[in-house]
């Protein structure tokens, strides 16, 4: 039997073992948590210990997978070096090439030893730690909007008491990812995970209600243009991919809890939050972007960094040099030119790379399993709005519920069926007979 279970590893490239260490569970689950580190200037969390202390336990196993993304992954890593190197190029001249060795690092543990971690994990595995991404997510902003509702201290207290930005001067709800847009990204990149796990019948329609009831909450009170409109546009997304079509049942029980939680909010004398209202309600409401909270300072810093790149088209500034060299001293806050003013056309190449990475894993499993393309392409969906309103995107709120929406389109579209391994394996075996 241990022989037949090193074959079929060996025939899947999958590593052996079949429970998730708790550790790597953890670490999912405190992802978005990046305010709970020692050293606030070192992005060094308590995520990313645990994730060190399971990618140790896996290596001990000898679980880690040789190709996490299968024969994608060539095209994942060369996408990552060219990221990597053209970054590298542009920083041997700058005042402070060791940044370098910083931001590749970081960019390095988010998006190539992660797909270590948490790829290949098998189907039941990987269900398990999209769960416990939502539960993290759930319990940050159930928490997230108790503060919002009861707390009535000034902005510098609740900032010694609760950690950077948790409410924001303005009252958005960054809760423990230190950024009210951070955390409007992983609220819309939740709502399709608890989507897909209703959908594939994990979780029940009372959980989903629960959960739906936190995260939209949550979506509201950060106050986020770019997460309300990712959050729309996921949801639609899974919706038309997947073919989803609520039972009559699960219509009525969501219809009828949604109105039972907004009567007892505005019966209570509540609506909606007047920051909410100023930096989203009313763009939506006129039809004009530019009222959509900080959008004129972004246009002027996506200005400036145009007029950057066209003196730095191939060999960029060097690795965190934009705000050094910016009038406005802050990045620009839109990735692709980000990467190409720091590192040059090759930096921003490779990350579309890895971008069209996974959309061909997403669109690749969908003659297989059409919620697994729902979900990897609503993620992702998501992650492109932010990709273009968000500076360095190494953080790993931003490589977690990725790279596991990704591991489920892997899953089915990209491996071996248990049927065709037990087929191959008997062939082999009847040959060596």
């Amino acid at each position: 039997m241990a022989t037949l279970v090193r074959q079929e590893a060996m025939a899947t490239g999958r590593p052996q073992g079949a429970e998730t260490p708790w550790i790597i569970l953890g670490g999912i689950f405190f992802s978005c948590y990046l305010t709970w580190r020692p050293i606030q200037d070192v992005m060094f969390t308590l995520s990313d210990a645990l994730f060190l202390l399971g990618l140790l336990v896996l290596v001990i196993q000898h679980r880690i997978p040789l190709e996490p993304l299968r024969f994608l992954t060539p095209f994942w890593l060369a996408g990552f070096a060219m990221l990597a190197i053209g970054l590298l190029i542009g920083s041997i001249g700058c005042p402070m090439p060791w940044r370098w060795l910083i931001v590749a690092g970081q960019y390095l543990f988010a998006w190539v030893v992660l797909p270590l971690i948490v790829m290949r994990r098998g189907p039941d595995q990987t269900v398990r730690m999209l769960k416990a991404f939502t539960w993290g997510v759930f319990a940050m902003n159930l928490f997230g909007a108790y503060i919002w509702f009861t707390y009535t201290g000034s902005f510098e207290e609740a900032r010694s008491l609760l950690g950077i930005d948790f409410l924001s001067g303005g009252r958005r709800l960054g809760a423990f990812t230190a950024d009210a847009n951070w955390n409007g990204a992983v609220l819309a990149m939740a709502v399709p995970a608890a989507f897909y796990l209703r959908a594939k019948k994990e979780i029940g329609n009372v959980l989903l209600l629960l959960w739906l009831a936190v995260l939209l909450l949550g979506v509201i009170l950060t106050a986020s243009f770019t997460a309300f409109i990712g959050c729309s546009a996921a949801v639609l997304t899974f919706m038309a991919v997947g073919g989803i079509r609520p039972s009559l049942r699960t219509t009525l029980l969501l219809v009828a809890g949604g109105a039972l939680l907004a009567l007892l909010y505005f019966e209570n004398g509540g609506g909606l939050p007047k920051i909410f209202v100023d930096r989203v309600g009313n763009a939506i409401d006129r039809g004009d972007i530019s009222e959509a909270g900080t959008f004129e300072g972004r246009m002027a810093l996506i200005r400036e960094a145009w007029g950057m790149v066209e003196s730095h088209m191939l060999v960029g500034v060097g690795a965190d040099q934009y705000r050094e060299i910016s009038i406005y001293k802050a990045p620009v806050h839109n990735m692709y030119l980000l990467l190409w003013a720091e590192g040059g056309l090759i930096a921003m190449f490779g990350w579309v790379l890895m971008m069209a990475v996974l959309l061909a894993a997403a669109i690749r499993a969908y003659p297989r399993d059409r919620l697994a393309t729902a979900l990897t392409l609503s993620t992702t969906t998501t992650f492109l709005i932010a990709t273009t309103a968000s500076p360095h995107m190494y953080a790993r709120l931003w490589s977690v519920p990725v790279l596991i929406a990704l591991a489920i389109s892997i899953e089915v579209a990209l491996d071996v069926g248990p049927a065709q391994r037990r087929r191959s394996l008997l062939r082999r075996a009847e040959q060596a007979l």
